[in-house]
Parts: structure tokens; C-alpha cells; sequence
């Protein structure tokens, strides 16, 4: 069976294996490519549609470096090759500006729980978008 692609963008290493850890214990269908930034995640919606191979969901914290969540977000959902690609925001900002903004492009966004247990009930959440978005 072919894994569907799940685009994970977030700099904390720690974050980005304990969800790694956590989604394929949950489903192992699912391929999970991580970068560190919105640039580097650019890059790669940039190759994999020249190789046809989008993802089928794009998972995307809000503060990083070089490229922030809110700029990748922009620029995805205004780009007609990946406009079409779902994204939920993942981050620990709690902020109702940070909400709003992802709403204008009809985004989902969750709230990084502080503990591991709710952790794992989230990335759950997060698994059932991406059933929901046809991966």
C-alpha cells in the first residue's frame, strides 16, 4: 500500500519526534516528511509537485525561524499549485489574532497541549483531519 505524505513544519526536534513517535504508533499509512521552516517546506511542496507527489496534508507551527507558519501559510494558500493542499496549524500560540488569521484562509488551528498524554490524544485529532482530507 502506498503511505500518504504528511508534510510536518516545526523547528523543535524534540516536538517533531515525539509526534513522529506518536502518529506512526497511531497509523503506520502515513509517510512523514519534516523540515524546520516554512523556506525549507517551500522547497519541498516546489519539488514534489514537479514530481506529482503533493501531500495530502500539511501540518505547520507558527513561530520559526527564517520563514515563519503565518508567512507559509500566506504563501501556500495564494500559491494556485498548493492553494488546494489542506492545512492545519499546530502551535503553541494560543492567541485570537493567530486564530483569526488562520481562519482567512479557512484554516485549522490547534493548540499544542502542555502535557505528553493530551499530546498524544491531539496528534489522534490531527490523524483524523488528515482521514478527513482523503489521506
Amino acid at each position: 500500500m502506498k503511505k500518504n505524505t504528511i508534510l510536518w513544519v516545526d523547528d523543535d526536534a524534540d516536538d517533531l519526534q515525539m509526534m513522529r513517535e506518536i502518529l506512526l504508533k497511531n497509523n503506520k499509512d502515513y509517510h512523514i516528511v519534516e523540515v524546520g521552516n516554512g523556506k525549507e517546506a517551500l522547497g519541498y511542496l516546489s519539488k514534489a509537485k514537479e514530481n506529482s507527489t503533493l501531500p495530502c496534508l500539511v501540518i505547520l507551527d507558527i513561530n520559526m525561524p527564517v520563514l515563519d507558519g503565518k508567512e507559509t501559510l500566506s504563501i501556500i494558500k495564494t500559491n494556485k499549485d498548493f492553494e488546494s493542499i489542506p492545512v492545519v496549524v499546530f502551535t503553541t500560540s494560543e492567541s485570537e489574532l493567530d486564530r483569526m488569521f488562520c481562519h482567512r484562509f479557512n484554516t485549522q488551528m490547534v493548540t499544542k497541549p502542555p502535557t505528553f498524554r493530551t499530546l498524544e490524544s491531539t496528534i489522534v485529532t490531527l490523524l483524523g483531519y488528515a482521514n478527513g482530507y482523503g489521506c
